[in-house]
């Protein structure tokens, strides 16, 4: 919401630097892409949206590759309440490569709700209580200055300032509490912007969405985001133990019994141990292969079936190790045969057949040549 009876729709996009083209010109590298953003509503009285480019020039070709350089792009759009189709189409203007993607949006009217948010951005904050937002939801070692900057608005009648009881929470990929909290915040205005700070707590690497709620007694109103965090410290617990499993797939013979036997009081050490033995950048705080790793892990999570999580099953266990594949070939069930997809890796070759033997969706390793 821009103001009480005006709605917008905020895009965020964010394109890596490694997923451009670059091309040498004077003075440097240059890249480019251009975005186009239709929100489509179903009775098609109107579409709303924009086309635009935007080009970068950098000095160093390795800046083009930073694994923490990306193009973000932002555009508000004013437009009424309602439901829309959303489309984004995302083009490399040196290759033509395309990438797009559409979704569904409800803009709710605000304006007749007497109470409520009318938005929320992630970010950080510093010691100074300053916030940043951060348009990816994409976080590092950061996560644990966490905070939500979000608007809120009362149209109820009564004196100003007048005291908001705020709780918020963060949960996990699949939705149980992992940090939660309270706290009291004075509003002066009928619409405000407030910063709400979580504790200040690692996160580890995985999905997580935080909540902000306003209560008032019995009356509950809600707001949430999703976000990653993609990098972190050891694991602690019941996360160390679970941890060791999927470590199983990329760990030598050995490794992952000496991490199970460490005493908690060591194993941050042994942790740290095992990735920096895979750092394929020492010298630098990132650590391309574990954020590599996790990033597997969650796709096939998200992704893959099976009796239990997705980095469990012969799909998700191949990705994790060898990463996607360069060529998918899918055939479906016959009166004869069962429905049958085959990953093929070029270098080096390995090629593997995954069967839907229950006709569920949950294919397992028929032949693999490699494993």
């Amino acid at each position: 919401m821009d103001s009480l009876t005006h709605a917008s729709v905020s895009v965020t996009l964010t394109v890596p630097y490694a997923e451009l083209s670059w091309n040498r010109v004077p003075g440097g590298y240059a890249a480019g892409a251009a975005f186009t953003v239709e929100l489509d509503p179903p009775q098609r009285e109107r579409l709303y949206g924009a086309s635009w480019e935007k080009r970068l020039l950098l000095r160093s070709y390795d800046d083009t590759h930073g694994s923490r350089n990306n193009m973000i792009v932002q555009r508000y759009f004013a437009v009424p309440p309602g439901r829309y189709r959303v489309r984004v189409h995302v083009r490399d203007v040196s290759t033509d490569n395309v990438s797009e993607a559409e979704d569904v949006l409800i803009v709710e009217d605000l304006a007749r709700m007497p109470v409520g948010f009318a938005d929320l951005q992630l970010g950080v904050v510093d010691s100074s209580a300053a916030f940043t937002a951060v348009p990816t939801r994409s976080f590092g070692y950061n996560s644990a200055d966490l905070a939500a900057r979000v608007v809120t608005f009362d149209r109820r009648p009564g004196a100003w300032p007048r005291l908001a009881s705020i709780h918020w929470r963060t949960l996990d990929e699949i939705g149980n509490p992992h940090q939660q909290g309270d706290t009291t915040i004075t509003l002066s205005q009928p619409t405000q912007p407030i910063v709400v700070r979580t504790a200040k707590s690692d996160l580890f690497i995985g999905d997580y969405t935080l909540e902000v709620e306003r209560v008032e007694g019995k009356s509950r109103w809600r707001t949430s985001r999703t976000f990653e965090v993609e990098e972190s410290g050891p694991p602690h617990g019941k996360d160390y133990t679970q941890m060791l499993e999927a470590l199983s797939y990329i760990a030598a013979a050995g490794e992952v019994d000496t991490l199970r036997s460490v005493v908690p009081s060591r194993q941050a050490e042994a942790w740290e141990s095992f990735w920096r033995r895979r750092d394929p950048t020492p010298d630098t705080p990132r650590n391309e292969f574990e954020v590599e790793f996790f990033r597997r892990l969650r796709y096939a999570s998200q992704h893959f079936q099976g009796f239990g999580a997705g980095w469990r099953s012969d799909m998700g266990r191949i990705y994790v190790r060898y990463g996607p594949p360069d060529q998918v070939e899918n055939h479906p069930a016959t009166a004869t045969t069962l429905a049958d997809e085959v990953w093929t890796y070029n270098q080096p070759y390995r090629r593997f057949v995954f069967l839907d033997r229950d006709g569920f969706g949950r294919f397992t390793l028929a032949q693999p040549s490699f494993e």
